[in-house]
């Protein structure tokens, strides 16, 4: 590996690609003797426009949030050292506030999300971060 990462971002958002990428920057972390940060962003954005049940669909995304990010950490267990995060919001926007916010080099992240939609090519999420991150961002298949 040419270039020393210090500061690795992996997105996860409970997806299979997400897993993938969770291994893959814990394997690039180890290689920069660097420890990690794993940002969940609870996309709670689809909540507008719903009242109906609001409080019981808020706590659910509070459960799979915990749940996503207690699967990042089994994975990670003690290869390398890790700090996680969780924030709400839009997840393209939110990655790439993080980032700048917390100086990152390298977002880890997946080719496609949870979203049927998103499966398609190049989920949306990973496009955006593509395109308006200030850092490299490597995309694990």
């Amino acid at each position: 590996m040419e270039k020393q990462y210090k500061n690795i971002m992996v997105a996860v958002d409970g997806s299979e690609q997400s897993d993938k990428a969770v291994r893959e920057a814990v394997k690039i972390a180890k290689e920069s003797e660097t420890s990690l940060l794993v940002l969940h962003v609870k996309d709670d954005i689809r909540l507008y426009g719903s009242t109906y049940g609001a409080p019981l669909i808020l706590e659910n995304l509070e459960e799979q949030a915990r749940a996503i990010i207690d699967r990042a950490a089994d994975i990670i267990k003690k290869q390398v050292e890790f700090k996680t995060y969780r924030v709400e919001g839009s997840p393209k926007k939110e990655i790439i506030d993080f980032t700048q916010e917390h100086d990152v080099d390298l977002i880890v992240i997946g080719v496609t999300g949870k979203g049927a939609f998103d499966r398609l090519l190049v989920g949306s999420t990973t496009a955006y971060v593509i395109n308006h991150a200030n850092c490299n961002v490597m995309v694990v298949k």
